[in-house]
């Protein structure tokens, strides 16, 4: 966004809600002395220096802001807006009265319940405040009519986007860092005779005069809002509504949005809380799948395998106990033929290679205690059986071996 900042001058009035007002009366010294509205939020345009207009937006947040509320307290009030600030200078020939302390803000009450101090009545929209008037020149312009109220002010502008809109009006810059000066009296507010002062019914013909005003004028009429009433002319009044339900619309949608968003967000997690329910039946099945691969003759390899290491064990004559694992009884086969190998921290490759080494030396004893025997020279060769016998003994003995039994049955 471009930005520009610079302090201007700047001379204001608004439309009033007679609600948030009380009517001026005078005082035993002879000053009038009331509540008003001086002042509110919307887009007003001005007259540059060089003729052209500028429409000026005031936002609520700068109209409303503490250290600009502030600045308004205690103000004096002015017959007609001067051509330079009120200061200590200047200010007795100029000041005919005085603001009040008590300005109306945001963050105080909305409606009033007969009992509620005025200070604490605010619209949201327009900012009211004590008032006292007690020069007699003014006091009598106000008694014959000029009773409009304007506000001047030093402000920052901040230049806006090109087509920059609020509320459905469109605006040029932004004031902002709003701080007041003075509060002066004028024949007419810029938007209309909202902000003015109004008389008790001891100033009836003032009264009269101005209810005529808001009769016959085309630019007030009347519209509620959450059960209060208003007075605008008929082109913010327009611009209300639009927005109004523009606004309606808007939440409308974004309760459908919501809505439509925890529907999505609820199909999202069935979806995937479905997806996570097959993945987990996918791999329960490949597990099975895995076990499954396990067929007949894989189980054949393995107990071929474990008869093998048995035979060995056998013919080492090493006694396998039941709670020995295949690496143990390896050891003890690998210690029996080589009873001075390291086997200690040696890993399955090291001990399958020994063993290996230890079967084959052991199958060449076997070997050549077989030649002895087939020439009847081995002394126990009486006693040895035939082939075939010998053959079925060793399946029947690796048979028990593998059941855990150890003893060799007679």
């Amino acid at each position: 966004m471009a930005e520009t900042a610079k302090k201007v001058n700047r001379y204001d009035s608004f439309d009033s809600s007679s609600w948030m007002t009380s009517p001026f009366t005078r005082t035993a010294e002879g000053f009038l002395s009331g509540r008003a509205i001086v002042t509110s939020i919307g887009v007003f345009t001005y007259k540059r220096e060089d003729g052209k207009q500028q429409r000026e937006l005031r936002l609520p947040e700068e109209v409303f802001d503490s250290a600009s509320l502030e600045s308004m307290k205690l103000k004096p009030v002015v017959n007609d807006h001067p051509k330079e600030k009120v200061t200590s200078q200047n200010a007795q020939e100029l000041a005919v009265g005085s603001l009040g302390s008590n300005p109306s803000s945001t963050n105080q009450e909305r409606t009033w319940d007969g009992h509620t101090p005025y200070e604490k009545l605010t619209d949201g929209i327009h900012i009211a405040i004590d008032m006292s008037i007690t020069h007699k020149d003014a006091i009598e312009d106000v008694l014959n009519g000029k009773c409009s109220l304007s506000m001047g002010y030093d402000c920052e502008i901040e230049v806006a986007p090109e087509g920059s809109v609020w509320c459905g009006m469109g605006y040029d810059v932004i004031q902002r860092k709003i701080r007041y000066n003075h509060c002066a009296i004028v024949p007419k507010a810029r938007a209309g005779d909202n902000a003015r002062i109004r008389l008790d019914s001891d100033d009836a013909v003032l009264e009269n005069k101005i209810s005529t005003l808001k009769e016959g004028s085309e630019m007030v009429k009347k519209f509620n809002f959450d059960g209060v009433e208003y007075e605008a002319d008929e082109g913010f009044i327009n611009v209300f509504k639009t927005e109004k339900k523009r606004a309606d619309a808007a939440e409308e949608a974004l309760k459908k949005s919501n809505s439509d968003h925890q529907a999505a967000v609820s199909k999202m997690e069935a979806e995937r809380d479905t997806a996570k329910d097959r993945a987990d039946k996918a791999e329960k099945e490949l597990e099975k799948a895995k076990a499954d691969a396990l067929d007949e003759k894989r189980l054949d390899e393995l107990v071929a395998a474990k008869l093998s290491i048995l035979d060995a064990a056998d013919r080492a004559g090493v006694e396998v106990k039941k709670d020995m694992s295949d690496a143990d009884i390896k050891r003890a086969v690998i210690l029996s033929v080589f009873p001075t190998a390291k086997l200690d921290g040696k890993d399955e490759a090291y001990l399958s290679a020994r063993f290996d080494s230890a079967v084959e030396t052991l199958e060449s004893h076997a070997d050549g205690e077989s030649r002895v025997i087939a020439a009847g020279e081995h002394p126990k060769a009486e006693n040895r059986e035939d082939s075939a016998s010998a053959r079925q003994r060793m399946i029947d003995y690796n048979n028990r071996r593998s059941r855990g039994s150890t003893k060799e049955e007679e």
